[in-house]
């Protein structure tokens, strides 16, 4: 059996885990990220997260990285959560640890890739990935292959407008997708609509308040979904995937969120037999970044 070590650098967790060709993950650990300890002492507890878990050396070892990446010269170009990142050599390093072959990707690639090869994108050639959570980010496979673009910015699906004149968005400009329907931005609209302090709403309150009758919230939520839907609907359009996968904190809403979703997305998409694409959620969980790393050096993967 082929045994395969995905590593998973976000903002927020180091996650890693072993798992085979087939993505049955056989040990996985966590634990937070400290973004004053830089990419040494996220290196040093993502070597001790691994060697506790007693596996034997990997075959290889794959690395999801939230933040930019130069994929041609596998080194990260910067984190959005911390310093120290500015074109880390984070390959070699890793190399130097388990001597073995080494590939990364973005988080939202690595993840788009885990999902098609494991997860909810099993058996199809073409796939969009988004992620909704704190932001909202995303990952194309097309024809098999992860999609990068000409600059490695392909998948930016939070920061399309959706509305011109809509909210400032933290990019900068105006009406993104992410200004609209990311979780701090539905928790930050209810708390402002509702007269409430910002630190006491999440968007998980939101739906929760929307599903008991709370006008205010199915008001912001039909906002978001309505942006989300405008959204999916030009990257299907353009791409003509097979299936949307939804990913991130915002996608546990379940139904709430599917339903009227997948409705204006096919609402508003270019004439097609209908439902053509599908819109579904996410299967892999917190896994996904270790399993995406893991699709991005396994044979299944490839």
């Amino acid at each position: 059996m082929a045994l395969y070590l995905g590593l998973d650098f976000g903002g927020t967790k180091l996650a890693a885990g072993f798992a085979d060709e087939s993505g049955r993950l056989l040990s996985f650990a966590r634990c937070p990220t400290d973004p004053s300890a830089g990419p040494i002492g996220a290196l040093a507890a993502m070597r001790a997260l691994a060697e506790n878990m007693g596996q034997a050396a990997p075959q290889a070892v794959g690395i999801s990285f939230g933040g930019p990446v130069d994929s041609s010269r596998q080194r990260c170009l910067l984190s959005h959560h911390g310093p120290g990142w500015e074109d880390f050599p984070l390959v070699e390093r890793v190399a130097e640890i388990w001597h073995r072959p080494v590939v990364m990707d973005n988080d939202a690639n690595a993840a788009a890739l885990g999902e098609f090869c494991f997860g909810a994108g099993r058996d199809q050639r073409n796939l969009l990935y988004v992620t909704v959570s704190t932001g909202i980010g995303g990952g194309v496979i097309l024809d098999g292959e992860i999609y990068r673009g000409s600059h490695g910015l392909s998948g930016e699906i939070g920061h399309t407008i959706v509305a011109a004149d809509g909210p400032l968005c933290a990019c900068g400009k105006r009406g993104c997708l992410e200004a609209f329907a990311s979780g701090p931005a539905i928790s930050r609209t209810y708390a402002r609509e509702a007269r409430l302090a910002s630190d006491k709403v999440t968007a998980e309150n939101v739906f929760a308040n929307a599903a008991s009758g709370d006008q205010i919230a199915r008001q912001v939520l039909d906002r978001a979904i309505q942006a989300l839907g405008i959204a999916l609907a030009n990257a299907s359009n353009l791409l003509d995937p097979d299936i949307i996968v939804i990913g991130g904190g915002v996608s546990g809403a379940g139904d709430a969120l599917f339903r009227p979703l997948s409705q204006i997305m096919h609402s508003l998409s270019a004439p097609a037999p209908a439902d053509t694409v599908a819109i579904v959620p996410a299967e892999l969980g917190d896994a996904v970044g270790v399993l995406g790393a893991v699709a991005l050096v396994s044979s299944t993967g490839r």
